[in-house]
């Protein structure tokens, strides 16, 4: 799981951090080579020594932030829970990492679209395509214990939890300005509840 961070030098990680903390605080028109050095404490030349320029710091920094979030959900996969149990843990989690980094991947997907490079799209669909495939894992796994219904469409299932979270994040940023504000019991409630349950009417016992 560690795979890229790993690779990094101490100086490269706190490089890394520190980028996303600038991104997620004051989004990434903020992030410059001489910001970076300035909130670490050197110079701006130590940080071209680790990283070219801002497009190369951006690249690493996707692939900082994958490894971050797939680090805090994977575990989820290993609960000895049932399934529906593991899915509202998975998007409480998820939400959580959203919470803490202030909406950094909808930042990171702005940046992606704005720029129009497809190397940045490439490190935007790892991200997205890293939640996926242990979203999926989660989904097929309740399939194989009879939790989940086995005609589920398992990607789209996926492509819509992943939408239903980013909602309630874009919903929270734009009526409070702020991503870490929104109310996490509300939604880590609502949104399993509403995958589970649909909106078919519930049979009275």
């Amino acid at each position: 799981m560690g795979y890229f961070r790993d690779k990094l030098t101490a100086r490269q990680e706190e490089i890394l951090t520190t980028a996303l903390d600038i991104v997620a605080q004051e989004g990434s028109r903020a992030l410059t080579m001489k910001r970076v050095a300035v909130k670490i404490g050197v110079t701006e030349a130590a940080i071209y020594r680790h990283f070219e320029n801002k497009r190369h710091l951006l690249l690493a920094l996707y692939g900082y932030v994958k490894e971050l979030l797939l680090a805090e959900l994977s575990p989820v996969l290993a609960e000895d829970l049932p399934a529906p149990d593991k899915l509202a843990l998975f998007v409480a989690t998820m939400l959580d990492y959203l919470a803490r980094h202030r909406g950094v991947n909808l930042i990171l997907l702005a940046e992606t679209i704005y720029h129009q490079d497809e190397e940045l799209r490439r490190a935007m669909l790892g991200i997205f395509s890293g939640f996926r495939e242990l979203a999926r894992t989660l989904i097929m796994a309740g399939v194989a214990s009879g939790d989940f219904g086995r005609n589920i469409d398992a990607d789209g299932f996926v492509t819509c939890l992943a939408g239903m979270m980013q909602g309630v994040l874009i919903k929270n940023m734009l009526e409070k300005g702020a991503a870490g504000e929104f109310d996490l019991k509300a939604a880590e409630k609502a949104i399993p509840d509403c995958l589970l349950s649909g909106l078919l009417p519930r049979l009275q016992a």
